[in-house]
């Protein structure tokens, strides 16, 4: 309780001085800005977000929807094929948007927090119109192909590579040599997380803490780096201290057979000083090498993460970051990503059917029973995201549950309108039924092809390829 009434009178004292403080200045160690970066974890939720809302606000820019052309098809063949990455940044979806979306004014990227959607998908081959399903759509494939070996951007963590430690499912930023064009890739996602944060239309991305802090411009700790690679930790330690391992100076040159390089995230041997990978690690300059190891493996992401950072800056007001933490700034990029079934509950209306009614009793059983990856994909099924919006005021749409009057309904599987948020959910007679029906549409049914508009046929019409 004194902490907390501590933590207040801090905050009374901030709430008056903030707007005196140069925020600008946060990269000089003696800056009032500074200081204020080393205790933002302290600053309440309650004072920063009213200034950064403030800021969102100032900065916005309305904007005229424009038309964006992505082949799944072009994606799915260069993907399948298994020649690596997407490098020249032209196949994937990801790429397709960044080769028409990248080079557009900076208002495009500063649209008004109650913009639904920033352009119009043609999902070329695909009888789809959108009116909101497809533009999710897009964001959920973005996300998806971001954490995969089709694009260059992106690495699982040492962790879970070597399934160990914390952080196993995350994902770090590719170190590797940067070309231009990884360079504007990485500025462009930049560009779409400060829309994503503008929008609302999170970004499923599992990236890992260290990368979220390194981005908002925290310290880097050997926490931070345990985070993403606990056995690096280790080893270094285990050297520094060799001689509780009974290893002694005279013994080390046999034990320890290392120079001064280190393998990078993406597994190039590095060299940690000029020369190297001539220098032998002796007893003596074991502790230089630990500390020379770490250094590198803290600050092998400062690149990439400045390209972010600048496409971040087209879009927010990046000054800003140095009052959030990490996990602050990822909650507005990602959102959260567990899915709170009683939230979606308490947002769904019902058309031709009830809450009352036994199948939408067994619907919610089985929303309930399902993983936390099984509701992420009942999402995208259903909304074209992949992920809920925070709480019951941001929902844009309402999830709405119709009646399904065809029969014998067992035989049916569920229609989703992922434009409107829509499900027609059949009256299976059992729980079980409902699981099955419901488990093969979410993971078989993801192309959007049911739209008989103009505008579904003419995008239809186009070829996937063309």
């Amino acid at each position: 309780q004194a902490r907390f009434q501590l933590l207040q009178k801090l905050n009374a004292c901030l709430k008056k001085m903030l707007p005196y403080v140069d925020l600008s200045l946060v990269g000089k160690s003696w800056s009032l800005a500074a200081l204020l970066g080393q205790c933002r974890g302290l600053i309440f939720s309650l004072l920063k977000e009213p200034i950064w809302d403030r800021a969102l606000a100032d900065t916005q820019a309305p904007g005229q929807i424009f038309d964006l052309k992505l082949s799944r098809s072009r994606a799915a063949k260069f993907a399948n094929a298994q020649d690596g990455p997407d490098v020249t940044g032209r196949y994937m979806v990801f790429s397709q948007a960044f080769r028409q979306i990248n080079s557009m004014p900076t208002t495009t990227f500063r649209p008004p927090r109650e913009t639904d959607r920033v352009y119009n998908v043609i999902f070329m081959g695909e009888r789809s119109h959108d009116a909101g399903g497809p533009y999710r759509e897009s964001w959920s494939e973005y996300a998806h192909e971001l954490e995969s070996a089709s694009l260059p951007l992106m690495l699982r963590t040492p962790n879970g590579r070597h399934s160990t430690g914390q952080n196993r499912e995350r994902w770090v930023l590719n170190p590797s040599p940067l070309t231009q064009t990884k360079r504007d890739l990485f500025s462009f996602l930049g560009k779409m997380m400060g829309i994503a944060v503008r929008t609302r239309q999170f970004m499923a991305l599992n990236v890992a803490p260290m990368i979220w802090d390194l981005l908002v411009g925290a310290e880097v700790t050997g926490e931070m780096l345990a985070g993403v690679d606990e056995m690096l930790i280790q080893s270094m330690t285990k050297i520094r201290h060799i001689e509780n391992e009974g290893v002694s100076e005279e013994m080390f040159e046999y034990v320890v057979m290392e120079t001064f390089t280190t393998l990078a995230t993406d597994d190039r041997s590095v060299e940690l000083l000029p020369g190297g990978a001539q220098r032998d690690v002796t007893f003596s300059s074991r502790c230089e090498y630990a500390d020379s190891v770490e250094r590198y493996r803290m600050h092998e992401f400062d690149e990439q993460v400045a390209c972010i950072r600048e496409g971040l800056s087209r879009s927010l007001p990046t000054g800003l970051l140095s009052l959030f933490t990490g996990a602050e700034l990822e909650r507005m990029v990602c959102g959260t990503p567990d899915i709170d079934i009683d939230l979606l509950e308490s947002c769904t209306e019902y058309s031709s059917c009830s809450a009352n009614d036994q199948h939408v009793k067994f619907f919610w059983q089985v929303m309930r029973e399902f993983s936390n990856e099984e509701r992420s994909m009942f999402l995208r099924f259903t909304w074209g995201r992949s992920r809920l919006p925070l709480n019951a005021a941001s929902f844009s749409q309402r999830f709405k549950l119709l009646s399904f009057s065809r029969s014998p309904a067992d035989q049916y599987y569920p229609v989703a309108h992922t434009c409107f948020f829509q499900l027609e959910l059949p009256q299976y007679s059992s729980p079980a039924i409902m699981r099955d029906k419901l488990r093969y549409a979410i993971y078989n049914c993801t192309a959007i092809d049911g739209d008989d508009t103009g505008v579904g046929m003419a995008a239809a019409a186009m070829g996937w390829e063309e």
